[in-house]
């Protein structure tokens, strides 16, 4: 992550929103030693017809999908289950 001074980012700010924007990197702005602020891209909206493919594109859980499991179903029993409110 890159760091840079908030007089140096404003001085150049246009041309910082098009890195970041075009790169994908993130910069944070700093001001006497210490970070203030982190300018950063949006975050893709991910729309449904794509839902299967990023889906598919995320590495296997292998041995974490048994712990998973067992978590959710801890948690599953740990909190009531909500009534129906429309009942």
């Amino acid at each position: 992550m890159d760091r840079i001074s908030v007089a140096e980012a404003g001085r150049h700010f246009e041309e910082l929103v098009e890195r970041v924007s075009r790169q994908g990197v993130t910069v944070e702005l700093e001001r006497d030693d210490r970070i203030v602020a982190r300018l950063s891209p949006v975050g893709r909206r991910l729309q449904a017809k794509d839902l299967q493919r990023f889906l598919t594109s995320l590495p296997p859980l292998g041995d974490d999908a048994d712990v998973f499991a067992k978590d959710l179903e801890t948690i599953r029993h740990a909190i009531p289950q909500e009534s129906d409110p429309w009942a």
